[in-house]
């Protein structure tokens, strides 16, 4: 971060595809797991193509991680455009609380602080914990800075157990929005599977549906989409319409709505799907 305040803009395009290069190549269970997503999305790709592809997103990741930085330390400006304008003013007007639906896309840390001021009442984003206890340290002064920063701002690390969904849902019962993502089963979180296309199996935490669920909240799907060089748009989709849930059936018959509202803005910005672990399969019918 001290750096980037003094490395001039012309040398992102220089350093970072070659960096990436690097850690695509280092990063093998990573690099196999994005690869293998691809090839479950797009059965008709070749192994040297989901390879390819699974290079574009560690590329993507790394430039939204750099822009991110530089957003930070005032060192480059970032442009946004909201796409859905008439959905987010749904989202911000309405009086009780309401759940935010999204993915591993774009840049989740920039842009809700940014952002939560504009609704004009507590925004609380989940996150999960880091992995090693010392950049958890680190992660979470991170965090309260911007929580000084953006009063409307604030951070719920999921480190396990069901005190969390509580909190959260009396968040929602104060009128407050929560954001959670919904593409990503790390640590002990308790995973469901969806049927979202014939044949394509999608993995996904069971907790953000439950708490849509339990709490009746409007739970609006919101995506972040890199278009080019410090330039995002926040896609902001009508809040989804759950079934009900049938008596003596085990399987919730939202969770395919669930899932396909994630699917379908995965599926058209697939290179910048930032999830690094094995969430999607195909299956062919009487087996896996």
């Amino acid at each position: 971060m001290r750096g980037l305040k003094v490395a001039p803009w012309f040398l992102e395009p220089v350093l970072v595809p070659p960096w990436t290069f690097l850690f695509f190549l280092l990063a093998a269970k990573q690099r196999r797991a994005v690869a293998g997503n691809l090839q479950a999305l797009f059965p008709d790709w070749s192994g040297l193509r989901a390879w390819v592809g699974a290079y574009r997103v560690f590329l993507n990741f790394a430039y939204t991680y750099v822009e991110a930085m530089r957003a930070e330390t005032g060192s480059g400006d970032v442009d946004w455009v909201i796409d859905g304008l008439e959905h987010f003013e749904d989202l911000r007007t309405r009086p009780a609380g309401s759940l935010i639906l999204t993915a591993h896309m774009g840049n989740y840390d920039m842009a809700a602080p940014l952002f939560s001021d504009k609704f004009g009442r507590v925004v609380h984003a989940v996150r999960a914990p880091e992995r090693v206890p010392e950049m958890q340290a680190i992660r979470e002064a991170e965090q309260r800075e911007k929580e000084r920063l953006n009063p409307w701002f604030r951070t719920c690390f999921n480190t396990g157990g069901d005190m969390l969904g509580v909190e959260l849902a009396r968040f929602l019962g104060d009128g407050d929005i929560v954001a959670v993502q919904g593409d990503r089963v790390i640590f002990e979180v308790s995973p469901m599977e969806a049927e979202v296309e014939p044949g394509l199996m999608m993995r996904l935490p069971r907790g953000p549906l439950y708490l849509a669920r339990i709490t009746g909240a409007a739970s609006f799907p919101l995506f972040i989409i890199r278009d080019g060089w410090r330039r995002y748009r926040i896609l902001v989709k009508p809040p989804l319409q759950l079934p009900e849930r049938v008596r003596g059936r085990a399987e919730d018959p939202a969770t395919p709505v669930w899932a396909g509202a994630i699917l379908e803005v995965v599926k058209g910005h697939w290179d910048q799907w930032f999830v690094f672990e094995p969430v999607l399969r195909r299956e062919e019918r009487g087996r896996a």
